[in-house]
């Protein structure tokens, strides 16, 4: 368990577990055939979100299947991304539901 300051002396309490699973974990994916890889992507399960530069943030999906998926369809990809936002946005989200 995590503290987490409160209003006044008051330290509440977060659980690690619900912490880390408000962690944002997505790919950054950049193809120029971006229409196309998300009409794949999202057939397999995956949340695939548009970003600028002919970029992708994929969800439900780890790199390595988006990337295998991709070379099965000949769709180029020119820039293939893990990124996890940082924990502490997480903690402030979650401390704000409170």
């Amino acid at each position: 368990m995590c503290a987490r300051p409160a209003r006044g002396n008051i330290v509440g309490m977060i659980e690690v577990g619900e912490l880390t699973q408000q962690v944002r974990r997505d790919v950054y994916v950049r193809s120029p055939r971006r229409s196309g890889l998300t009409k794949v992507l999202t057939a397999m399960g995956a949340t695939v979100l548009t970003e600028s530069g002919h970029g992708l943030s994929v969800t439900g999906m780890d790199p390595c299947t988006i990337a295998s998926t991709a070379a099965a369809h000949y769709i180029p990809i020119q820039q293939l991304t893990p990124r996890t936002a940082p924990a502490q946005d997480a903690y402030l989200k979650t401390s704000q539901r409170r």
